[in-house]
């Protein structure tokens, strides 16, 4: 079972798209969350369904009950945004014609993006792969809210990267080319498939979380 889409339609078109928890526009990258999780009895009743982002969805379902740390989001809490957030929508229509103050991407969604860039990438020998979002997840506190076992594929995956970024670093220095261009070709190419093959369990597994109910 699932929302009704006629009735999701309805309610994106009067969030305008945009995130009931941040307010950032989401585009296509956008989901509908339970309110109430169907685990715990929640409906498909349009009433329960929250217009959300990827990053916020992520948040709201990777507490940690084992190991609590800051504040869960609650059943009242959620549908209080999404109330709030309707009704300024609804009362103050004037706001779209005004720029967000944050209308930037999540970190974990920045990184998906990153990710699907270093595969593309790997196919290509000789360019160098991306870590600046992985660097501001980092610095954003992100990538510690994570399952354990996602957090470490990432952090493989990172690894990975930097690794070959240091073997594409050093075949581009000329006083080291000269003396081992030939080996250090050939490890790049040993290393870029196992790269690769990180990236991808990494991208795969982060995009499964932030789309999860």
């Amino acid at each position: 079972m699932a929302f009704d889409r006629d009735q999701v339609a309805d309610l994106l078109a009067k969030c305008h798209r945009r995130c009931c928890i941040c307010h950032r526009f989401c585009g296509f990258k956008m989901e509908t969350d339970h309110i109430k999780p169907t685990g715990e009895d929640g409906t498909d009743d349009i009433n329960n369904a929250l217009p959300v982002c990827f990053e916020c969805h992520s948040e709201i379902h990777c507490y940690n009950t084992a190991h609590p740390r800051g504040r869960r989001f609650t059943e009242r809490e959620l549908r209080t945004h999404k109330e709030q957030w309707l009704k300024i929508c609804d009362n103050n229509p004037g706001i779209f014609s005004q720029p967000f103050q944050s209308s930037d991407t999540g970190p974990l969604n920045s990184l998906i993006d990153e990710l699907e860039y270093n595969i593309k990438a790997c196919e290509c020998l000789g360019s160098s792969l991306s870590i600046s979002q992985f660097n501001e997840a980092l610095r954003r506190g992100a990538i510690s809210l994570l399952e354990p076992d996602l957090k470490d594929k990432i952090n493989s995956a990172y690894s990975e990267t930097s690794h070959l970024n240091q073997l594409f670093s050093a075949f581009i220095n000329e006083g080291y080319r000269e003396k081992v261009q030939g080996s250090n070709r050939e490890q790049i190419k040993k290393a870029t498939p196992k790269t690769k093959e990180a990236i991808e369990k990494a991208h795969d597994s982060l995009l499964s979380f932030l789309q999860k109910d």
